[in-house]
């Protein structure tokens, strides 16, 4: 069975520990973009090397340094957490940007004709709007009574409720609606990796929220988000090597470092607002954010 067809099938291997925390939370800044991507395809064992993904993903971090691996972004992280209100906010915009996600994976997905790239993609549109109700849930166990019960009860509808059993059919109007293309996930991978990271730095955060009778429950929650994430960072890495090894030989690492830059330029704009986690609304104003999954120029442009 190839490294694609297995990410298919159950993800015991994914399995996170309070010692894959520590590891990842040990590695010093601007390493830890290589480190999240590494960890993952960890766990796919030796067959998943991905020397193609790996190589453009290096020259991309040398060319286009990400803010969000940066020892600045997390203590301006750490100082805004401390809000509970900014906090909470947080929490919503993350099932938010989830739910949404998950709609366009699957109309990614419903448009492949790819049958294993088609099962991933729905499985991680799957995960997403799973997602939604979990950062739902985290806001439920972090700040009870924070909102009220019928907005709370309305935040539900953030995730699309998709499941396995489910036919993939394009979301109507969707620009998603579209065979997925290596930009895609290149994309999606940078997003995942972002994610991933992001989970670190919010633990530690929720842990200075959640009361201690919570805190078991926030935790196990969290484990289960890191361990979606890293799948997502091995499955589009698999489909990127896949995909490199018949493309032009600079093809992929010019894509790579030019969606980087993209995911920097916004990075640094929402740093100033004290944003981290993309939303649908400041998607829709930014043209190189992968809501709009913006064509990127040739690689010899």
């Amino acid at each position: 069975m190839g490294v694609i067809a297995s990410l298919a099938y159950p993800r015991s291997d994914f399995d996170v520990s309070t010692d894959l925390y520590a590891r990842l939370n040990s590695v010093p800044p601007g390493e830890k973009v290589g480190a999240v991507a590494r960890a993952a395809l960890d766990r796919l064992g030796p067959s998943a090397e991905c020397p193609l993904y790996l190589a453009a993903l290096n020259g991309a971090l040398l060319e286009e340094p990400p803010p969000f691996d940066t020892d600045e972004y997390a203590k301006i992280y750490h100082a805004a957490s401390k809000d509970p209100q900014w906090m909470a906010i947080s929490l919503i915009t993350n099932a938010e940007r989830e739910g949404d996600g998950a709609k366009r994976l699957w109309s990614l997905g419903a448009c492949s004709s790819d049958r294993e790239e088609q099962q991933l993609l729905k499985r991680h549109a799957v995960d997403e709007s799973r997602h939604a109700l979990a950062y739902l849930a985290l806001l439920d166990l972090s700040f009870p009574g924070t909102v009220s019960p019928a907005f709370r009860q309305e935040l539900n509808a953030l995730s699309p409720g998709y499941a396995m059993h489910q036919a993939l059919v394009a979301v109507a109007g969707s620009p998603y609606a579209k065979p997925p293309s290596v930009d895609d996930f290149l994309q999606m991978n940078i997003a995942e990796i972002r994610t991933a990271i992001h989970h670190l730095m919010q633990r530690q955060a929720l842990a200075e929220h959640c009361s201690p009778e919570n805190r078991s429950q926030a935790r196990m929650i969290q484990q289960s988000l890191l361990r979606d994430e890293l799948y997502h960072v091995a499955y589009t890495a698999a489909l990127i090597e896949r995909k490199a090894q018949s493309a032009a030989r600079n093809e992929v690492p010019a894509l790579f470092s030019k969606r980087f830059r993209d995911f920097n330029l916004i990075t640094t704009e929402e740093l100033g607002e004290k944003i981290f986690d993309c939303n649908v609304a400041c998607c829709a104003k930014r043209p190189s954010c992968r809501a709009k999954a913006a064509p990127a120029p040739p690689a010899d442009a």
